[in-house]
């Protein structure tokens, strides 16, 4: 059985055990995530205030209840839905970063955020962010665009290579950040806002090619 959401994409239900009774925790934790992959979804199209438990319960068949009491509140489902959104789209980065030369590895890191930070989700989710910022009482609590993770990507690499026995602790952060910022943050502005140039895979190569060339001062760092 699949439920539809709002924009028509189709988020397949765990199934369910014939015999009833207390699911396994195989089947809780797969009705968890597609509660999760439902919410997203019903906050991207409705925005945070539009959804409410009742359309999220509908859309993802079950009950309110359910929903309390796994998530206690929409901020707290909101939370959670925003989380699981953006370890979706990182987690196969991660995974994935190919051996070789440090600037190679960064090209591809950036390369993968910079395209994810531009899909419509991802946008959607910034919305999210945003909105959680602005109405959670301990603000750094609340996600921010998958940057304290992409941060963290970029860092790994860093670590693996020369400049993890050059700089200090501090400096490796901050470094890190401003690795990150370059390569994601600053050309996603450039496209979106500035449209300074084109969301094209030659532009946002050439763009980052000169930002690596610069940052890593044309060194061939292992």
């Amino acid at each position: 059985m699949k439920q539809q959401t709002p924009k028509g994409r189709d988020i397949p239900l765990p199934p369910r055990n014939p015999k009833g009774g207390r699911p396994t925790q195989e089947v809780a934790a797969q009705l968890g995530a597609h509660i999760l992959d439902v919410a997203l979804e019903e906050f991207i199209n409705r925005g945070a205030d539009g959804a409410s438990m009742e359309s999220i319960a509908a859309s993802a068949n079950v009950s309110k209840r359910t929903l309390y009491s796994r998530f206690g509140s929409k901020t707290e489902l909101l939370r959670a839905a925003v989380e699981h959104g953006l370890c979706r789209h990182l987690r196969p980065i991660a995974s994935t970063i190919p051996k070789g030369l440090l600037r190679d590895r960064l090209l591809f890191v950036g390369r993968k955020m910079l395209d994810l930070s531009l899909k419509r989700e991802v946008i959607g989710l910034e919305a999210l962010i945003l909105w959680l910022l602005d109405h959670e009482s301990s603000p750094t609590a609340a996600p921010t665009l998958g940057a304290s993770e992409g941060i963290r990507i970029v860092r790994s690499i860093l670590e693996s290579s020369e400049w993890n026995h050059s700089m200090d602790e501090d400096a490796l952060q901050f470094f890190a950040r401003h690795i990150f910022d370059t390569l994601v943050m600053v050309p996603r502005h450039l496209i979106l806002v500035r449209r300074e140039f084109p969301n094209t895979p030659t532009a946002k190569r050439a763009y980052l090619t000169q930002a690596l060339d610069i940052l890593l001062w044309k060194r061939e760092t292992t």
